[in-house]
């Protein structure tokens, strides 16, 4: 698979345009296409969680693609920063689901829709 692949299976939710934007991973992490980020201070980009204190506790893009990064190692991936997507295919951390983000998700340009337009 290549970085920024093309997929059709169902996170992209309609028309509404996508942008897309490279960010640096460092390990250990483990993302899956779908999950909805949030990057810290220190900028170790995870799953956004409403528990965290540290600037993860806000979204701030989508995952394109699943990627693995080991420890101690960094890997450029892609995240989308704006889009409507599917709220079945979106993953939190903790708890969280769709409604405990809704409000910035939509401020920020990402959409989280039931179905597709």
């Amino acid at each position: 698979m290549q970085i920024g692949e093309l997929k059709r299976d169902g996170l992209i939710a309609g028309d509404y345009p996508t942008e897309v934007q490279e960010v640096t991973l460092t390990g250990p992490v483990e993302l899956k296409r779908g999950d909805v980020l949030g990057i810290n201070a220190d900028g170790v980009v995870a799953l956004v969680d409403s528990t965290a204190a540290d600037g993860t506790q806000n979204a701030i893009g989508i995952a394109c693609d699943d990627i693995t990064v080991v420890d101690n190692e960094t890997a450029v991936s892609n995240m989308y920063i704006k889009g409507a997507f599917a709220k079945r295919h979106l993953r939190f951390g903790g708890t969280d689901t769709v409604d405990t983000h809704i409000r910035r998700m939509t401020e920020i340009g990402l959409i989280p829709r039931t179905t597709r337009i």
